[in-house]
Order: C-alpha cells, then sequence, then structure tokens
C-alpha cells in the first residue's frame, strides 16, 4: 500500500476480513473444543536450572560481538547493512511488541487501537519515502506494485489474514517472538519457510506456465496522478484511524 500499488488495498481489505474470520474460529474452537485434547499426552518440563543461569551470560556474549559485525562482514556490504538493520529492527519490534497480527486482530478483538494506529502512521512514512525515490527515478516504478489488483489482493489478504491469526503473529512478529524462545512460533517459523519455497520453486513456476492473472499491476501515480495517488492513501487511512477510534470508545465491531 506504501509503494502505491493498488494491490495493497485489496489485500488490506482482505486481511481485515480474514482476521475477523479467525476471530470467530477461534471462538468457535474454545467453545467447542477440549483444551486439553490437542495436547493430550504430551508433558511439559521446566527448563534446567543450569540452563536458565547460563540464558544472561550467552546475551551478554552475543551483545558483546554485535560491534565485531562490520568486520566479519567486510568482504560483504550488503549482508553487513542487512545484519545491522535486522538487528535494529528486531530490537525495535520486540521492545515494542509490534506485530502485524496485533494490528489487524486487536481492534475487533479487545477494541485497543494503539498498535493500528501505529502501522497507520509507519504506512504515512513509508509512503512519503516511497513516492521520493519513485517519483526521482532512483528505483523503477513497478518496483513492489505487484499484479494482484483485483480478487487475487482480496482472496490472499483472507488467507493471509486467517493464518496470522491462527498463528498468533505474522512474519516480522514470529521472528522476534522465536528469539524470545516460543515453540509454537518456532512450528509457525519452519512451516512459513517451507511453505514458502515450495509455492516458489513448485506453484509459481506452474501459475506463470498456465498464464494465471490473480489482477492487474497498477501503480496509483501512474493511472490516477499523484495527488490523486496522495488522496486516495490518506483518504483510506483517515477512514481506518477514525473507525479503531470509535471502536475503541464503543465496542461495536469486537467479535469475542
Amino acid at each position: 500500500m506504501a509503494a502505491f500499488s493498488l494491490s495493497g488495498l485489496f489485500m488490506w481489505a482482505g486481511i481485515i476480513c480474514g482476521a475477523i474470520v479467525g476471530l470467530k474460529y477461534l471462538m468457535w474452537e474454545m467453545e467447542h473444543i477440549p483444551n486439553n485434547i490437542l495436547s493430550k499426552g504430551i508433558t511439559l518440563r521446566p527448563a534446567p536450572a543450569g540452563w536458565k543461569k547460563a540464558q544472561p551470560y550467552l546475551g551478554w556474549i552475543l551483545l558483546i560481538l554485535i560491534p565485531f559485525m562490520p568486520a566479519i562482514y567486510g568482504q560483504h556490504t550488503k549482508l553487513g547493512i542487512l545484519a545491522a538493520l535486522g538487528l535494529l529492527s528486531g530490537f525495535v519490534m520486540h521492545r515494542s511488541r509490534f506485530c502485524f497480527a496485533a494490528t489487524f486482530r486487536d481492534p475487533f478483538m479487545t477494541g485497543e487501537s494503539d498498535k493500528t494506529q501505529s502501522l497507520i502512521l509507519s504506512v504515512l512514512i513509508v509512503m512519503l519515502g516511497v513516492s521520493i525515490i519513485k517519483w526521482s527515478g532512483i528505483v523503477p516504478w513497478y518496483r513492489y506494485v505487484f499484479g494482484n489488483a483485483g480478487w487475487g489482493g482480496i482472496v490472499g489478504g483472507i488467507i493471509f489474514g486467517f493464518g496470522m491469526i491462527l498463528a498468533g503473529g505474522c512474519g516480522s512478529g514470529t521472528l522476534w517472538r522465536v528469539g524470545e524462545g516460543q515453540i509454537k512460533l518456532i512450528v509457525v517459523m519452519i512451516t512459513m519457510a517451507i511453505s514458502n519455497s515450495l509455492t516458489k520453486a513448485w506453484l509459481w513456476p506452474k501459475v506463470r506456465a498456465h498464464e494465471l492473472s490473480f489482477g492487474k499491476a497498477i501503480f496509483l501515480p501512474r493511472d490516477v496522478g499523484w495527488v490523486w495517488a496522495y488522496i486516495i492513501i490518506l483518504g483510506i487511512m483517515l477512514i481506518w484511524y477514525l473507525f479503531v477510534l470509535w471502536n475503541e470508545e464503543t465496542e461495536k465491531c469486537v467479535v469475542m
């Protein structure tokens, strides 16, 4: 969406629908499936006391090694920059507890909107940066503009929204929760890696071979101009912002 791709707006609508369906399914699951049926026969044991004592020291060792990352990746500038940015973004997301799943889930589960407001702000900030680098020609207009403006964006958004509610995290949220040691999200991360690899290596070539279309690649400034592109995205973000504030006060759309 921040890249001025119309497919982002379709996916945004699909994610909201998928999140609502996911929450309703979780409600049904809690009412109809016993809590212990899936964990029957599994015994959870606490971590050994020695391991708990070692964890702080391992953390300090990792923290001390961080300044040496430029030297480690001295011959690979791109990898060094990506590693540093990954470290910084992981720290910020962990401390802020930021997760895309929560931004779409919380307004309909508890009515809270703080994470949704932060997502709206981040979309606006990224939109400014993207408009500068695309308008100036630093990157081509079609970068991050995908041909899913249509049913493909909506269906994909519904699947993603439903899945991340069941999983308990989006892609970024899964990573920092794995860093915390959450077993469920470790399984989610492995499953995401396998399914993404299979889709890219096996399913996507078949889709291209049969010339299947999931929609159109529409870059808003090319079709309606930069002014109207800004008006459309800012208008949608404003409506979303006002909606989550209203829902936080009234809880009219809370489904749990």
